[in-house]
């Protein structure tokens, strides 16, 4: 039988992306979260002084990009090359079918080289 799962184009991709751009370290993460906290600080000091509202305004924005840049970071740490696994064995949840799924022996069998080589194969006709 000839297993099928949409997981291997995101797999590939998260495996191209992970040698074009390397995850971020953990110093990287911990320099992030130090400028949030500063520029939070700021923004704080800023509010007790009773500040013009641009200054504040302009110290949110701030704030508010360091913790897009934080959140980014964190998520990119979290990718993994290869397939997704939950207890050792590939997760099929994020998978087109939502489980394990096989081709049947009928017109599929004969696109099943065609799977190999092209990314997306597709048959028609009746299958029982």
């Amino acid at each position: 039988m000839f297993q099928v799962t949409t997981l291997m184009g995101d797999a590939e991709k998260v495996e191209k992306e992970l040698i074009k751009n390397p995850p971020p370290s953990e110093a990287d993460i911990e320099a992030a979260k130090a400028l949030v906290k500063e520029k939070g600080e700021v923004v704080a000091q800023l509010k007790s002084a009773k500040a013009g509202k641009a200054e504040i305004t302009a110290s949110v924005a701030e704030l508010n990009k360091a913790k897009e840049n934080l959140s980014r970071l964190e998520e990119r740490s979290k990718l993994k090359p290869g397939f997704p696994q939950k207890d050792g064995k590939i997760h099929y949840s994020q998978d087109n079918f939502a489980r394990q799924a096989f081709l049947t022996v009928s017109g599929q069998l004969q696109v099943e080289t065609y799977a190999c080589a092209v990314y997306s194969v597709y048959t028609f006709g009746p299958t029982f």
